[in-house]
């Protein structure tokens, strides 16, 4: 087996470094109906004159797009979802009325044999929903929950941990609600005074990210926010900004990205951390590619503060230098640096990286992803990026006794599930979080801690039949994704004879062209919409071939 592992990382190597770039690899995702349904609105909403040639390929794409059960995907290729259905319905049914009025009859009826919106048990799922189908004149809004704007007038520490991340789209749904809901004389009172409180905060978010037109890097969100600005006639600068972004980032044939920088190779931090770790791991650090990818990764971090987040200089985002800092990217980048040569610069950067992880650790002694101390349970805490903080800080020089680790560790091990198990905020599933605590206690000493064990023994019972591994929560298609994490881990833990099935399995499911076809495993919206991630893919499973290969040599 070590031949064909070799042969495999040969292959899974090639592919990453196919093209020479100065830097940055261009991840090959699919484009994104949530992306291009955003954009339609938008640029029909905002732009309708210039842009009508983009809105007119947008909905040829969205209409080509439709699966034979009426619903949309959120990606190209994946299952129907609710989220997706509901934006490609409205704006179709917003952008071309008559051209698309069969494929809006069937989107609808997908939205109904599910319950609609008032059937979604999760009330921002049903207010994002049914305040865009209310747009369109799908929905009535007054059937919506009510998005509670009066946390917009809190304390600004306050609302950072009550909205965190989510002020944009929240920012959203509250010019939306403006318009699309009926109100009461104080509701109108509330509602004026909470969009005077939100322009300053928008604009700040816009200039986190260098003043582009994108929130997030991510043209769904920007569109939402587009249209609902533009319906409102609030921060016409904003709306304009907006609009040349969503322009720019069209793709040929009509359709969108999940995920659009303000460049045209789309480059990612997350997936190329990935895939550059997995690299240095295979023994290929030292390749003119890996080098200059390293250094571009390095060369993506802020070297200022955050106005948005109250956090320090020194975190990584996922679309580049300008963007949201936060702890996920900043870990996977520290761990590229600290494998790689130590120059004078990356001794900076690891330097500053660690003081921002100091810094942004919750008093709770766990990591949260954007604001620390948080209150928004999509930003944390996270136990996979507290797993990975725990061991960058001790190899970077930490003693495991300092009261910042061990704040760490106590929180780990207050907060394992009864089976043994962990669950990520960015990563579906048991086996992502539960295998990089497995994997960083074990590096960093502590093997023989019972919830190392719990882990481990957690993630054994949770391997599939035929060697991988999936979410662990009763899926039972394995996912390069996935597998790559648990063989990584039980390596580390020496569990020779699972990872062998789990490396014997990675093998046969690697393609000619030496890649891995990637599972839904990213979360876009927790417990409603996974998207799939190339590069996160080839890193996860190239790095696990290494491992095993590392533990054989």
């Amino acid at each position: 087996m070590i031949e064909a592992i070799d042969d495999a990382l040969r292959a899974a190597a090639g592919a990453l470094l196919a093209e020479d770039h100065p830097g940055s690899w261009p991840n090959p995702r699919r484009p994104a109906v949530s992306g291009a349904a955003g954009a339609v609105l938008a640029l029909h909403t905002a732009d309708r004159q210039r842009s009508a040639g983009l809105v007119a390929e947008g909905v040829a794409w969205l209409l080509a797009e439709q699966h034979e059960d009426g619903g949309w995907g959120t990606l190209q290729g994946l299952p129907s979802d609710f989220v997706a259905t509901a934006m490609a319905t409205a704006a179709l049914h917003v952008a071309a009325p008559e051209r698309a009025a069969e494929a809006v009859r069937r989107g609808r009826a997908w939205l109904a044999d599910r319950g609609g919106v008032d059937g979604l048990d999760d009330a921002v799922m049903a207010q994002l929903t049914g305040l865009v189908l209310s747009v369109a004149g799908l929905h009535d809004a007054d059937r919506v929950p009510r998005v509670p704007v009066e946390v917009l007038l809190l304390p600004a520490p306050l609302r950072r941990r009550l909205l965190s991340y989510l002020t944009p789209p929240f920012a959203a749904l509250t010019f939306l609600q403006s318009r699309q809901r009926g109100h009461g004389r104080a509701a109108r009172l509330l509602d004026r005074s909470a969009r005077r409180a939100l322009l300053p905060l928008l604009a700040a978010f816009h200039e986190q990210e260098g003043s582009v037109g994108s929130y997030g890097g991510d043209p769904w969100l920007s569109g939402l926010l587009c249209t609902a600005l533009s319906r409102a006639g609030a921060a016409p600068e904003l709306v304009d900004s907006s609009v040349r972004y969503l322009r720019m980032t069209a793709q040929p044939g009509g359709g969108w990205h999940l995920v659009h920088g303000v460049r045209r190779d789309r480059v990612e931090v997350t997936g190329m951390a990935f895939s550059v770790h997995a690299l240095q791991r295979a023994g290929c650090g030292d390749r003119p590619g890996v080098l200059r990818a390293r250094d571009w990764l390095r060369d993506c971090q802020q070297r200022e503060p955050s106005e948005v987040y109250r956090s320090p200089a020194g975190a990584w985002t996922w679309t580049g230098r300008t963007g949201w800092p936060n702890g996920l990217e900043t870990v996977l980048v520290l761990r590229v640096l600290a494998n790689g040569p130590r120059d004078a610069e990356s001794r900076r950067a690891l330097r500053l990286g660690s003081a921002w992880l100091l810094a942004q650790q919750d008093r709770r002694g766990s990591w949260s992803t954007f604001v620390r101390d948080t209150l928004v349970p999509l930003d944390g805490p996270c136990p996979f990026i507290t797993a990975l903080a725990v061991e960058l800080l001790h190899t970077g020089g930490l003693p495991l006794r300092h009261p910042r680790l061990r704040r760490a560790l106590r929180w780990l091990r207050r907060h394992q599930a009864a089976d043994g198990s962990f669950d990520a905020r960015w990563h579906r599933g048991g086996v992502p979080a539960t295998a990089a605590v497995a994997q960083s206690l074990t590096r960093i000493g502590l093997g023989a801690d019972p919830v190392v064990g719990r882990a481990r023994d957690w993630l054994l019972a949770a391997q599939l039949p035929d060697g991988s591994w999936s979410s662990g929560r009763g899926d039972p298609v394995g996912t390069p994704d996935e597998t790559g994490h648990a063989v990584s881990a039980l390596v580390a833990c020496r569990q020779r004879a699972a990872a062998a099935r789990g490396v014997r399995w990675l093998l046969a499911a690697q393609g000619a062209d030496g890649r891995w076809e990637p599972g839904q495993t990213c979360i876009y919206v927790r417990d409603h919409v996974h998207y799939s991630d190339p590069l996160i893919a080839q890193g996860l499973a190239t790095g696990a071939l290494a491992a095993y290969r590392g533990s054989e040599a």
